[in-house]
C-alpha cells in the first residue's frame, strides 16, 4: 500500500472514530422515551446533557494536551475502547441517577477521541493539503450529526432508548480495530513548514493547570446551566460564575508562572487568535437557536409530531455538511479567514431568514432557514479549525483541535442560558431570531474589516 493510499484509509478510520461523539443527537430523539421509562418530570431530562457537555468540554482540553506529550495514536485508541465500554454502560444502566453517572463516563470517553481526531487527521498529510483534510473531517462529523435525529428514531423503535447508546459500541470497537491502517508514528509528527519531526522535549505534564482548568470549566458551565434552568437559582448560577470568573484569573496567572503549561496564555494576547476564539463562540451561541427553539415551534405551532421534528432539525446539521464540501471546492480561491467572515455572514442571513419565516407564519420553510444557517457555521468550522491550527505550532496540535470543541461547547452552554432568557422575554421567536441574526450579521461585518486589516498569519 503506498503512502498516500495509506493515508487516505487513515483519514476515514479517524472520521469513524471521531463520529461517536456528534452521533449524540440520536439521544436527543429518545428524551420523550427515557423521561417516560424512568417517570421523570419533563426539566430532569437536562442532566442527561449537562453530566455529557461538562465531562466532554472540561477534560477536552487536558485530553489534547496529554496527546501532544504522549501521543495522539494512542489518546485517541484509549478514547475508542472508553467508548465502547460507556456507550454500553449507558444502555444497561437501571435507573435515572446511573444513567446520569455513567454519561459523565461517556463525555470524558469522548473526550478523548474529539480531542486527538484532528490532530490524527490533520499530520497524516502535507502541510498544504491540511486545509483539504479539514473539510473532509468537518463534512465527516457533520454527516453523523445529521443522520443522528432520524437513526435515533429507528433505533428507538428497534431496541427502544438504550439502542442510541448500544449502536456506538461496535462503531468504536470498529475503529479500534482499524487503527494499524494509520501511518506509523513517526509520520504523525509534522512541522507546519516541511514535515520533519518538531515536537519539543516531553516535560512534566502540569497537574495543577489540568486540576485548575477542570474546575474553572465545571464552575462556568454548572453555573450557566443553573440560570438556564426553568427553576434555577439565580444566586446559585452567579455564584458559580463568580467561582469561575475568579478561578479562572487564578488560572492565567498559574500557567504564565510555570515552565510546562497545560494551555499556552501567549496565542491568547493575540488579537488574531482570541478573536477567532471568541468569533467560534458567538457562531455557536446564535446558531444554537435552532436546535434550542425550533422543537417547540414545531411541536406546538406546527403540530409536528417528535419524528418529524427531528426530521426537520436535521436541515440544519444538512447544511454544515454541505458548507464543508464548499470549503473544501473553494480551496487556494478564499483564504481561512475569508472563509470565516462569509461563514458569519451566511448564518446570520439564515438566522434572519427563519425570523422572516415564523414571522409570516410560514412553518413548513423553517428547513431553508436551517439550512442556509448550517451552511454558514459549516464554512466557518472548516476555516475557524485551519487558522487555529496555523497559529499554533505543530507540537500542540492536540490543543488546536480541542480548542474546536471547548468553544463549541461554550457557545452552546451560552446559548442554552442567554437565548432561554432572551426569548422568555417576550416569548416571540420570530423576534429572538432577528435579534440574534443581527448582532451576528454585525459580528460578521466587524470580523471581515478585521480580516481585511491582519496580514498573514504566523505560528504563536
Amino acid at each position: 500500500m503506498n503512502a498516500a493510499m495509506q493515508s487516505r484509509l487513515g483519514l476515514a478510520v479517524v472520521c469513524l472514530g471521531a463520529s461517536v461523539g456528534p452521533f449524540d443527537t440520536t439521544v436527543n430523539t429518545a428524551f420523550p422515551v427515557i423521561t417516560a421509562a424512568f417517570g421523570l418530570a419533563p426539566h430532569e431530562i437536562q442532566w442527561v446533557v449537562i453530566a455529557f457537555v461538562l465531562a466532554q468540554s472540561s477534560l477536552t482540553l487536558v485530553f489534547g494536551r496529554l496527546g501532544d506529550l504522549f501521543g495522539y495514536r494512542r489518546i485517541f485508541a484509549t478514547g475508542l475502547l472508553a467508548c465502547a465500554l460507556a456507550h454500553a454502560a449507558v444502555g444497561l444502566a437501571p435507573d435515572f441517577p446511573t444513567l446520569v453517572a455513567m454519561r459523565v463516563f461517556q463525555g470524558l470517553a469522548v473526550g478523548l477521541v474529539v480531542s486527538c481526531g484532528p490532530a490524527l487527521a490533520t499530520l497524516m498529510f502535507a502541510p498544504h493539503e491540511k486545509r483539504e483534510v479539514i473539510a473532509i473531517f468537518v463534512t465527516a462529523t457533520s454527516v453523523a450529526m445529521a443522520l443522528g435525529p432520524w437513526l435515533g428514531g429507528l433505533l428507538i423503535d428497534a431496541f427502544g432508548w438504550p439502542g442510541v447508546y448500544w449502536f456506538r459500541v461496535p462503531l468504536a470497537l470498529l475503529a479500534l480495530l482499524l487503527m494499524p491502517i494509520l501511518p506509523a508514528p513517526p509520520a504523525l509528527a509534522g512541522d507546519l513548514a516541511g514535515g520533519k519531526a518538531a515536537a519539543p522535549a516531553r516535560g512534566r505534564f502540569d497537574w495543577a493547570g489540568a486540576i485548575g482548568l477542570t474546575a474553572v470549566m465545571c464552575c462556568l458551565i454548572l453555573g450557566l446551566a443553573e440560570l438556564a434552568r426553568p427553576q434555577g437559582e439565580a444566586s446559585r448560577g452567579a455564584l458559580g460564575l463568580l467561582a469561575g470568573v475568579v478561578g479562572a484569573a487564578l488560572f492565567v496567572r498559574h500557567e504564565l508562572r510555570t515552565a510546562h503549561p497545560v494551555l499556552r496564555i501567549t496565542p491568547f494576547r493575540s488579537p488574531r487568535f482570541a478573536g477567532v476564539q471568541l468569533a467560534s463562540v458567538i457562531v455557536n451561541f446564535a446558531c444554537f437557536a435552532n436546535l434550542l427553539l425550533i422543537p417547540y415551534v414545531l411541536t406546538r405551532g406546527a403540530g409536528a409530531s417528535i419524528a418529524a421534528a427531528g426530521l426537520v432539525l436535521s436541515f440544519y446539521p444538512a447544511g454544515s455538511v454541505l458548507g464543508g464540501m464548499l470549503a473544501s471546492r473553494l480551496g487556494a480561491r478564499l483564504a481561512s479567514p475569508g472563509l470565516m467572515a462569509l461563514g458569519l455572514g451566511l448564518a446570520a442571513a439564515g438566522l434572519l431568514l427563519t425570523a422572516g419565516i415564523l414571522a409570516q407564519a410560514m412553518p413548513g420553510l423553517l428547513g431553508a432557514g436551517m439550512l442556509l444557517c448550517g451552511l454558514g457555521q459549516g464554512l466557518f468550522q472548516v476555516g475557524y479549525m485551519d487558522t487555529t491550527t496555523t497559529l499554533l505550532p505543530a507540537h500542540e496540535r492536540g490543543v488546536a483541535g480541542s480548542l474546536v470543541n471547548v468553544t463549541r461547547g461554550l457557545g452552546i452552554v451560552f446559548g442554552a442560558a442567554g437565548i432561554s432568557w432572551l426569548n422568555g422575554l417576550w416569548r416571540i421567536e420570530a423576534l429572538t431570531f432577528g435579534l440574534l441574526g443581527s448582532a451576528l450579521a454585525l459580528a460578521a461585518l466587524t470580523f471581515g474589516m478585521a480580516v481585511r486589516r491582519s496580514g498573514p498569519a504566523a505560528p504563536l
